[in-house]
């Protein structure tokens, strides 16, 4: 069969979903909305407790409707054919992570067929650098579809985790290279959306790499690059944000 990549970016809806039928108590809800004495204790009673036991029973036993991101890997697993490699992308809090130790443990607990959990990646979105943070999920996402591109595997990246700034971005990097963004609306069908020819023009990625490197650009080219959103303003002048220029370097560009 053939090798097909799969990309997860994970979002928080498991644990929405199992607060919301009595799977999951007060901490949870503290912690999803941010309280740093709840995150603490979650990191705790995450660590093989009950509500460990709690949440891989709610999400392995019911993969469809326990939250976005098996729904989504499950309705995939349905309608293409191949060995999934499925690689987890969670942001630095501990109620992303949670959620993806527990998808991750759930995949390899054999709930799907022919599915093997690869790895998973940490975004730092949160550390207090959200360009840096949009920066390692473009380098992050790109190599990796990079690579299953190069190994003639076909590749899907599931958006479904959330509408947020990082799905955004992932639906970009999946689309330049070849990728083809899969969304699942809980409780209703899977989406696959198709590839797009995208393609950056010579003459834009060219400013772009200059401006990057510090290379003079005409005023006229910088002035269409800021009205795009490619470049920011920046003391006096414009500077092209990193996660751009990771952009362009996982496609060979820049």
């Amino acid at each position: 069969m053939p090798t097909v990549y799969v990309g997860v970016v994970v979002g928080v809806s498991m644990l929405r979903n199992a607060m919301d039928r009595g799977v999951a108590g007060d901490v949870v809800r503290r912690a999803l909305e941010g309280e740093a004495r709840a995150l603490e204790e979650l990191g705790r009673l995450s660590l093989g407790g009950s509500l460990t036991r709690a949440l891989l029973n709610f999400a392995c036993s019911d993969p469809e409707g326990c939250c976005a991101e098996l729904s989504s890997i499950a309705g995939l697993r349905g309608v293409v054919e191949g060995d999934f490699r499925v690689e987890l992308y969670y942001t630095d809090t501990r109620t992303s992570w949670l959620c993806s130790l527990t998808i991750a443990q759930c995949l390899s607990s054999g709930i799907l067929p022919n599915i093997e959990v690869v790895g998973s990646v940490q975004i730092p979105l949160f550390s207090g650098d959200p360009e840096g943070g949009l920066a390692s999920l473009v380098n992050a996402v790109g190599k990796r579809l990079f690579e299953a591109a190069a190994k003639g595997w076909e590749a899907y990246l599931v958006i479904t985790g959330g509408t947020k700034v990082e799905a955004v971005l992932a639906s970009m990097v999946a689309w330049l290279l070849g990728a083809r963004p899969v969304y699942r609306v809980e409780g209703g069908p899977l989406l696959i959306l198709p590839k797009l020819p995208i393609a950056l023009a010579d003459e834009l990625v060219n400013s772009l790499c200059n401006l990057a490197k510090g290379n003079p650009v005409p005023s006229g080219t910088v002035a269409e690059l800021a009205r795009l959103g490619f470049v920011v303003k920046s003391g006096g002048g414009y500077t092209v944000p990193r996660w751009v220029v990771e952009l362009l370097r996982v496609r060979g560009l820049c």
